[in-house]
């Protein structure tokens, strides 16, 4: 947005005026497939929310009152399904929180903090707004991560350092062992954003949670929003050590977690898990079936390894196929400059719309 007013180009600093706006298709209709989200919640569950809601509205103490200054019960239910001490959690809303406490709490100008790219948009746009300086991680012609540009002297050389693995948009890991050393070394803080590892092919070891618990300068970035298909009620999480936690539990703003969240989240966390690691298959087997395809089409030139919710491409006939998608009812993540340029992004459908999407990737890209 241009700002005209005198007053407002004095008084704001310059980074707010520059910093861009989030923006994203929110048509009304259409199959979402351009968010990354879990779909397919059946009316069964939607009502039995309902209910939990409903009968939370009831308590005396509810939509009156202040929630929970610290949202106990949440952090057990996190922990717990962590499998880590609740006091190596911190509950957020949502990750845009939890990088906002870390934007407080790290930039600033004098520093320099390496960003994965390409991935997503907010991590070097905190970097801007707080006047650090971004130095790029970039990832190879494949788009995946290589020692050569993790240990390049600018990376190496920062303050902070932040790893999405599995990455947005390109949905490749961070091989661990690189990580680690990479950990053992780094005189900053690494962050490792995993929104999406739960659908690696090997979650457990290829998360950093673990490494975050002992040690004084990693911290993982976890959300409810991906796997656990929760994402309405903006939820994620912050695993480091004791003190650092502590840090970003007094940073954090008090009454962060609305009621609603917190008793839902918690539920889910609870209740759903066994529900959530079916989804989680379903989900892996879909994307499977469609990088084979993909990696079969003559149309299409790069195809990653994707482990997360979405498959990512690149093809010559990225026009057509948008529009053929969302003549279809589909929405997904179009890509149009730079590396990504005629780039798509598509996250995994309902079941009962996979072969029609299926059928579409493969006339129009065969």
């Amino acid at each position: 947005m241009k700002i005209k007013s005198a007053r407002v180009n004095a008084l704001f600093r310059a980074e707010a005026l520059a910093f861009p706006r989030y923006s994203l298709n929110e048509a009304s209709s259409g199959i979402r497939l351009h968010q990354n989200e879990t779909l397919g919640l059946s009316a069964l569950e939607r009502e039995e929310f309902a209910n939990i809601l409903a009968a939370s509205a009831q308590e005396p103490e509810s939509i009156n009152t202040y929630p929970s200054l610290e949202p106990s019960r949440l952090l057990k239910s996190y922990s717990a399904a962590l499998n880590i001490p609740v006091e190596n959690i911190e509950v957020t809303s949502g990750s845009s929180q939890a990088l906002t406490l870390l934007a407080e709490a790290l930039f600033c100008q004098g520093r320099t903090v390496a960003v994965t790219s390409p991935s997503f948009s907010l991590y070097a746009n905190l970097v801007r707004l707080y006047g650090a300086e971004v130095v790029e991680i970039s990832l190879n012609e494949n788009f995946n991560f290589s020692s050569e540009t993790l240990f390049s002297e600018n990376v190496f050389n920062s303050d902070v350092a932040i790893v999405c693995s599995p990455n947005n948009p390109t949905g490749t890991v961070c091989d661990q062992e690189l990580l680690v050393k990479f950990a053992d070394n780094f005189r900053g803080v690494l962050v490792v954003d995993e929104a999406y590892v739960e659908f690696a092919s090997d979650p457990l070891r290829q998360s950093f949670l673990a490494e975050a618990i002992k040690r004084d300068n990693v911290i993982v970035l976890r959300t409810l929003s991906k796997a656990w298909g929760a994402a309405g009620l903006r939820v994620g999480a912050i695993v480091a050590n004791e003190e650092i936690v502590s840090l970003f539990r007094a940073l954090k703003p008090p009454y962060s977690i609305a009621w609603p969240s917190e008793i839902l989240a918690s539920y889910v966390l609870e209740s759903k898990s066994g529900i959530i690691k079916n989804r989680i298959k379903n989900v892996v087997m879909q994307k499977n079936e469609l990088l084979q395809i993909l990696r079969e089409c003559a149309q299409v030139t790069v195809v990653t390894n994707s482990e997360a919710n979405f498959v990512f491409f690149i093809t010559s006939q990225a026009d057509i196929l948008e529009r053929a998608l969302f003549n279809a009812g589909f929405l997904v993540r179009r890509y149009s400059s730079g590396r990504l340029r005629n780039a798509i992004r598509i996250s995994m459908p309902p079941q009962s719309e996979f072969e029609r999407l299926k059928n579409i990737l493969i006339e129009v890209l065969k």
